[in-house]
């Protein structure tokens, strides 16, 4: 069976800017295939929307054609708060998201409940 339904968790830290980058790319291009496609942003992942949403940032470009696309779905709730960048995610046009059972953080397991194939960057 061939998954159609991806979940890209987006955690890298600041060091990381490859896999936050190929984070956008392979949803993006998941998404242009017709698959169905969710990027969340968690951990220190968290802090990458305020990073992109920099127009002088050199992926800037690249976050506001996913942001376009729709399928940058939000950022955890539990985890912007503990890097104190949920203000910068929400200003980003992000929602926060999190599961009350999971202390605010994203319903990772619901995620695979429902389908999706989580792949973590």
């Amino acid at each position: 069976m061939v998954a159609e339904k991806f979940l890209i968790v987006i955690h890298a830290n600041q060091q990381d800017v490859g896999k936050a980058v190929h984070g956008l790319l392979y949803g993006q291009e998941l998404y242009e295939a017709g698959c169905e496609v969710e990027i969340v942003f968690d951990g220190l992942g968290t802090q990458w929307p305020d990073e992109f949403g920099k127009p002088e940032h050199p992926f800037h470009a690249l976050f506001k054609q996913v942001m376009k696309s729709g399928i940058i779905k939000g950022g955890c709730q539990a985890c912007s708060g503990f890097f104190e960048v949920a203000e910068q995610i929400e200003n980003a046009g992000i929602p926060l998201i999190g599961n009350e059972g999971s202390g605010g953080h994203i319903p990772f397991g619901q995620y695979v409940k429902d389908g999706f194939l989580p792949i973590v960057l």
